[in-house]
């Protein structure tokens, strides 16, 4: 496998393939829709056309077009957001997209938990429902509003000093709405901050010199990257994007990969396909990953 930043190509499979991760922030750009080189190449002039068809699990398909700029080609702008709308992509989710010959592609997607997800989220017809009824909302709310600015305008001329009144009384509900936000997140807080300290606390007392360490079973999109569990990450991974260095348990084998840092779910990803494919991992196996050092992890795996 090779591991570029939006279109890698899977030339270890049956039939070739390439895999993107939806980044919120590039969906629509031409890198994101890009089609690998190397996979163009790998496809026959008769096989080749200007069009492919997209094909979920689900049964529906998708046609979207094929431009060309100089250096290499991409999906449609218009038919590629079209389907990431009405599927309801665009979360970091994990698709593959395998040829199944004559430009039609089966694609599976795979959520940012690692589920894969064999049910649309919504349909077209929703999606155009949803928007109606978004557009009908905001008509209404533009409407009320306007009555609202009506009525103040006329109170303000008819009534200052009542206005003056309702509005004083108005900003100090919402300071009270806003102190008791903070109050309950500095609650929050310092609650999470007891457990955290009660668990180390509980180690200690009981002369138990704990390793962090977690573990997980091998899932299909855990081939191509690995996320880390939640409570793992904030106990003891880094805040930023790391490069960590993983030990086999003889000590023989170290990669070198990426760990990336998000606000949702942070994981293992450059470098990870390379240690997955040399470890031979599959999946339904079990492995254990041992924090050895702020940046150096040993993991086992349980076939």
């Amino acid at each position: 496998m090779k591991n570029r930043a939006f279109g890698q190509i899977m030339d270890d499979a049956e039939n070739p393939g390439f895999f993107k991760i939806l980044r919120p922030a590039d969906l629509s750009s031409e890198i994101m829709r890009g089609i690998p080189l190397n996979f163009i190449k790998s496809i026959s002039d008769e096989e080749f056309s200007h069009k492919m068809v997209l094909k979920v699990s689900w049964g529906s398909s998708w046609p979207i077009k094929i431009c060309r700029n100089p250096s290499f080609y991409f999906m449609e702008k218009k038919g590629w957001d079209q389907f990431l709308s009405d599927y309801g992509l665009g979360n970091n989710e994990f698709l593959t997209f395998t040829h199944q010959g004559n430009m039609c592609f089966s694609v599976d997607i795979y959520q940012i938990d690692g589920k894969e997800l064999l049910t649309p989220r919504r349909s077209a017809t929703i999606a155009s429902s949803s928007g109606r009824n978004k557009r009908e909302q905001m008509k209404n709310i533009y409407e009320d509003v306007k009555k609202e600015e009506e009525i103040e305008s006329w109170s303000e001329s008819s009534y200052t000093g009542l206005k003056t009144a309702e509005s004083t009384r108005r900003r100090q509900r919402l300071s009270l709405s806003y102190k008791k936000a903070e109050e309950t997140e500095t609650s929050n807080k310092k609650k999470r901050m007891m457990e955290m300290e009660s668990i180390w606390n509980d180690s200690e007392d009981d002369n138990v010199s704990l390793v962090p360490e977690f573990t997980l079973t091998i899932k299909k999109s855990y081939l191509f990257f690995l996320g880390i569990p939640k409570m793992f990450e904030e106990l003891h991974m880094p805040t930023e994007a790391t490069m960590f260095k993983i030990h086999d348990p003889e000590g023989k084998r170290s990669w070198d990969v990426m760990y990336k840092f998000t606000g949702s779910q942070s994981r293992f990803c450059a470098g990870w396909i390379r240690l997955a494919k040399e470890l031979g991992l599959v999946i339904g196996d079990v492995c254990t990953f041992t924090l050895i050092k702020p940046t150096e992890m040993i993991v086992k795996v349980a076939k």
